[in-house]
């Protein structure tokens, strides 16, 4: 994977290189060498048996690129504040 910029629905994506410090902070677990960012907020991810990858908070979905996984999770992000605010005056009465 390369280092990669985008804007999604109003969010920006990033893919960029990992601090050498966070590098060898992290070599126990899977040693991947780009940090995903969503609006400037680090996202969790991790590498399926199979190469796909997969986000520790949105396990429902995966895939073999992660700028794709990316925008699938800012959807499921928008669809569920949706459904809260929608809920929210339900609540109240």
């Amino acid at each position: 994977m390369e280092p990669e910029r985008q804007s999604y629905k109003g969010h920006r994506i990033e893919l960029r290189a990992r601090a050498a410090d966070e590098l060898r902070a992290r070599e126990v677990e899977r040693d991947e060498e780009l940090e995903l960012l969503i609006d400037d907020q680090p996202v969790r991810y991790g590498q399926l048996p199979d190469g796909s990858y997969a986000l520790h908070e949105y396990a429902h979905d995966w895939s073999d690129n992660l700028m794709d996984l990316a925008k699938k999770f800012i959807d499921y992000r928008d669809r569920t504040d949706m459904i809260r605010r929608e809920a929210e005056p339900r609540r109240g009465k």
